[in-house]
């Protein structure tokens, strides 16, 4: 979910407590569920005032997204995911075996970091619109990364080359979305791990697989 809020100065009081808000915020999120959870519970669990969480956050809705934006990423920092290290690799590594160790190793981290918070934006949605319009975001978004993934992989010779271009995009970006990643997590009790090696597997066969 790209984030609407702009972060203050790094290593600033601001930043400082803004990062308390959200870790504040993240845990009693999972731990109470959206519905559970005061805007002035965070408060407390920060060591802020309820005014301090009025002015940075306009709603809880406003809080919950933060919360998804920075557990996407990992931190607070102003750099979007494509931007980041791992992002770079699975985009530019010479070989397909780099890119996909890359992808699986990133993703399966990125998950495991936002599946408990995401189970709460899940719940969300139906009651905010906020939440509502960035997850659909968040669903085209993992869409357009992957298009771009699997284009710059077939450009660059690295897939077979009479693949079926459209339907891996399609398949994968079925498979690769978040929800099926909660499922995984919750229904089959998979493990990170697990779930790195399952889709190490399936897109190197998506990659290498020829059309049918």
């Amino acid at each position: 979910m790209p984030s609407d809020v702009h972060p203050p100065k790094r290593g600033s009081r601001a930043e400082r407590t803004e990062q308390a808000i959200v870790a504040a915020a993240h845990e009693l999120f999972v731990q109470r569920g959206y519905r559970g959870t005061a805007l002035t519970d965070v408060a407390k669990a920060a060591g802020v005032s309820d005014r301090t969480i009025y002015v940075r956050f306009a709603t809880k809705a406003h809080l919950l997204k933060r919360v998804v934006d920075v557990a996407l990423v990992g931190d607070s920092l102003p750099i979007a995911l494509a931007d980041r290290d791992w992002m770079d690799t699975v985009m530019n590594a010479p070989t397909l075996e780099e890119r996909l160790a890359a992808d699986a190793e990133g993703t399966a981290l990125m998950l495991d970091r936002i599946a408990p918070v995401l189970a709460v934006a899940m719940q969300a949605e139906a009651e905010e619109p906020l939440i509502a319009a960035a997850a659909q975001a968040a669903r085209e978004s993992t869409l357009e990364q992957g298009r771009a993934f699997w284009e710059k992989l077939h450009s660059d010779g690295l897939m077979s080359p009479d693949a079926d271009l459209e339907w891996v995009i399609v398949t994968s970006a079925l498979l690769a979305n978040a929800e099926t990643y909660v499922h995984m997590t919750r229904t089959l009790r998979w493990t990170p791990p697990e779930y790195q090696a399952w889709r190490h597997r399936t897109w190197r066969h998506l990659a290498t697989a020829p059309a049918t």
